[in-house]
């Protein structure tokens, strides 16, 4: 049997691939429904936050939605219909239109996102205006319902929420799970292929350093010193 020789190469292509693999698992999640504790413990966060302005949770259709947890990832298509102008309750210097509102709460949400290895896949402000009054359209993926109740619960996400609702005049969001193979998206497919890319290319390296016999090629040097 032909003994496995490892080589600089080779162990490059090892250690990209378990990153790969690792980064992968990490963006699936855990497979894990919400416990019952878990549950009471969120909401009893997000309860205890203060919502000014405008932004208390319907908790009871939250409590729903996170006891019907199957430890998926899902999506969630969200449509938004901006104010002409941002309707801050409080004083404070920050202004300008529902849509520079609403930019000020996404760079806030998007990292939140990133941090749990969600993130939104398309956005739009272009919709047939003859057949809607919404302005935006945002298609988000989360990791799980763990993941967005942590979001809600966060205090950072409490604080940033005073532009949302400043921003909004309406919203509506669905919450969807995809059939074509969703938990794998763009960034898993990427990892996937540049771990079996870097396989194949040490595969490759491994092979070119052999003889068509079979037998290892002598570095450079050695086949005189074995002479001598």
């Amino acid at each position: 049997m032909r003994k496995l020789r490892l080589t600089p190469t080779s162990l490059l292509g090892a250690a990209l691939t378990a990153c790969s693999i690792a980064a992968l698992g990490i963006y699936l999640g855990a497979s894990s429904p919400l416990t019952d504790d878990e549950i009471d413990r969120t909401l009893a966060r997000i309860e205890a936050q203060t919502h000014t302005p405008g932004g208390q949770h319907d908790l009871p259709a939250l409590r729903r939605f996170l006891e019907e947890d199957d430890g998926r990832s899902f999506y969630t298509v969200n449509l938004y219909e901006f104010n002409e102008s941002a309707q801050y309750l409080d004083e404070r210097a920050a202004g300008g239109t529902g849509r520079e509102a609403y930019d000020r709460f996404s760079q806030v949400m998007v990292r939140l996102l990133a941090r749990r290895s969600s993130h939104p896949i398309f956005g739009s402000d272009w919709i047939d205006p003859g057949n809607t009054h919404w302005d935006r359209i945002v298609v988000v993926r989360y990791r799980s319902r763990r993941d967005i109740a942590e979001i809600f619960a966060s205090a950072e996400f409490a604080e940033a929420s005073a532009h949302k609702w400043a921003a909004l005049k309406r919203n509506d969001r669905l919450l969807v799970q995809g059939l074509h193979l969703p938990e794998l998206g763009v960034p898993g497919s990427l990892l996937a292929a540049i771990g079996v890319l870097t396989f194949l290319f040490a595969r490759q390296r491994s092979r070119s350093d052999r003889t068509p016999t079979g037998f290892r090629r002598p570095l450079v040097g050695e086949d005189l010193c074995q002479r001598v």
